[in-house]
């Protein structure tokens, strides 16, 4: 099913990895889909895979402007309804060893990016009679962890930015979720894992540390995020869901 029967979903950082499987999900769901992402030939590449249902737009989650104007894109084509919040980076530095420039990006592109897709999104969703935003955190937004000392923060922010607008945004029926995975076989992690002496063989130690022996995978994002985007969880709003193969429950 594609077309844009559900109504409208945008997907900042729509142009690669988990975003790019969440963007071809919801179109096939029905959804017409704007990929937002700041490298807009990658965008481009996107909706001409996709095809009719998908729009690309150019987008730098930390400009105000940029989001603005994206988001005046996505509502022009139909009632904006699905907001994913997956654009993100990550720096690896100890507390004491990150630099101002690496704390300030990352804070920029993980927190006030979504702050800034919600401000400018939610009131539409409210326009359009209600919907669901659905942000990607990660299990590193509850616990530390060695070396990751902005990231952390920022996904841990994520969280209770997100419980306050579910709280501000219930009576609009906006429904505001996170999704936190751990790491997942497509994404941040494996661009992040590239740069280790023998990618591989971390991804399999890293994999079989999880209860439930495996990394997590681009489906179950994807499904996760179906069921958010779907009426079957119109009473659920201020959650975090750890899609995380039980990891949750041994550290958290």
């Amino acid at each position: 099913m594609s077309g844009g029967a559900m109504g409208v979903a945008f997907v900042a950082g729509g142009a690669s990895g988990l975003g790019r499987e969440i963007s071809a999900r919801l179109h096939h769901d029905g959804y017409q889909v704007v990929i937002a992402d700041i490298d807009g030939q990658a965008a481009e590449a996107v909706a001409k895979e996709l095809g009719d249902g998908a729009l690309a737009v150019t987008c730098d989650v930390t400009s105000a402007s940029s989001v603005d104007a994206a988001m005046a894109a996505a509502t022009k084509l139909g009632a904006l309804k699905v907001l994913v919040l997956s654009a993100a980076i990550e720096v690896r530095a100890d507390l004491t060893e990150t630099s101002d420039e690496d704390w300030q990006s990352v804070l920029d592109v993980n927190l006030k990016g979504p702050w800034l897709c919600m401000r400018a999104g939610i009131p539409a969703i409210a326009a359009a009679g209600g919907g669901s935003v659905i942000a990607l955190g990660s299990t590193l937004g509850h616990i530390g962890s060695p070396g990751y000392a902005a990231y952390c923060a920022s996904k841990g922010a994520l969280v209770n930015l997100c419980k306050q607008a579910a709280i501000e945004h219930a009576p609009d029926q906006v429904r505001v979720n996170v999704i936190s995975p751990s790491a997942c076989e497509s994404g941040l992690f494996m661009r992040v894992t590239e740069d280790a002496p023998d990618p591989v063989a971390l991804r399999q130690r890293i994999g079989t540390s999880v209860p439930m022996g495996r990394l997590g995978r681009a489906e179950d994002v994807c499904g996760a995020v179906a069921f958010l985007a779907s009426d079957a969880s119109s009473y659920l709003s201020g959650a975090v869901l750890p899609l995380d193969g039980g990891l949750a429950a041994r550290r958290m």
